[in-house]
């Protein structure tokens, strides 16, 4: 297993991290014995970092997690967020250091390595009634979120990079957070690379670049697309929805049409799956740490880490993707 520095953190986090979210669903809806094994292979293959949330699951992957690795008796990175309701930022430190504590109480632990918000950012009005302005997360919440931290139940404090792509780049400019969750993969590479590859797809314009530059660690989120990757529907039985999109100017359904352009390039460069395309290319990327996947079952860790052990992408392989992605569609 390779580990990378998680920015100015100075953690030395596994290249693949665990997520525990709803796409994979594994840690909320898997059999315990499946459970275990995954996390067991995870912990013995090296595997340093596990992200979860309190929305996942409603605490319940919070829960599964922490009951797993006191079991298995593992010392890990541990990950968890929070999703502010708008209507709580004028109590934000009270709500966040409150939020934070039940989820300890789940995880069954004293602090987390990362506490991170998990609400989009916008400028100006958000039709949603879930995002939070730009000046409240640099604001408030912000503040909140140093709180917590200086009082020794998160080492270190992030946020989801979502919303207005502005907005996102400003608050990794204020200063004030650790570490970012960028949105980033092989159909909309834009926060590695220039320009939308579709012109539909949200810009996040070199979002991985400008928040390493800012001494940022980077955690690449939705690498495999909530499983749009692969160009079919068929979902494990124990995934999630992938529900609405994350990024602007997407949604599932797209994704997948975007995704048929894949198989020929997997094929051209020798490679088992579109899968294995996307880890590898996420893992190529300079700037990022770890590269969260999501998993619904053991078979889903070995591929994993059977992929991530053949290492990044070569240089001229990711040069002929992005060739590939921005091709118009036909």
């Amino acid at each position: 297993m390779e580990y990378r520095t998680l920015g100015r953190t100075g953690l030395r986090v596994s290249v693949l991290g665990f997520g525990g979210g709803n796409i994979g669903g594994l840690l909320i809806r898997g059999e315990a014995a499946a459970q275990r094994q995954a996390v067991a292979r995870a912990l013995e293959a090296g595997i340093n970092y596990f992200d979860t949330a309190a929305q996942y699951g409603d605490g319940r992957s919070e829960e599964t997690l922490g009951r797993l690795l006191r079991e298995l008796g593992a010392t890990v990175f541990v990950g968890t967020k929070v999703r502010l309701v708008p209507g709580a930022v004028a109590e934000a430190p009270v709500a966040l250091r409150r939020a934070l504590e039940a989820s300890l109480r789940r995880l069954g632990r004293d602090y987390v390595d990362i506490y991170s918000l998990h609400n989009a950012v916008v400028r100006g009005p958000d039709p949603s009634g879930r995002a939070l302005p730009v000046e409240a997360v640099c604001g408030p919440v912000a503040e909140g979120l140093q709180a917590v931290r200086a009082a020794g139940l998160a080492r270190f404090i992030g946020f989801t990079g979502l919303g207005d792509t502005a907005a996102i780049h400003q608050v990794v400019a204020s200063g004030l957070f650790d570490t970012v969750q960028c949105y980033y993969n092989v159909l909309n590479p834009s926060a590695g690379y220039p320009g939308s590859p579709d012109g539909v797809a949200q810009d996040f314009d070199g979002l991985i670049d400008r928040a390493a530059a800012q001494g940022m660690g980077v955690l690449a989120i939705r690498v495999l697309a909530a499983g749009a990757i692969t160009a079919s529907p068929a979902r494990h039985p124990v995934a999630g929805d992938p529900g609405s999109a994350l990024a602007q100017g997407g949604d599932y359904a797209l994704d997948l049409r975007r995704a048929e352009r894949l198989p020929p390039l997997v094929r051209e460069l020798g490679l088992e799956s579109p899968v294995e395309l996307a880890l590898r290319f996420a893992l190529a990327k300079p700037g990022i740490s770890t590269v969260l996947v999501g998993f619904s079952d053991l078979a889903q860790v070995e591929d994993a880490l059977r992929w991530a052990a053949r290492g990044p992408l070569p240089p001229a392989a990711v040069e002929r993707l992005l060739a590939a992605v921005r091709q118009p569609d036909r």
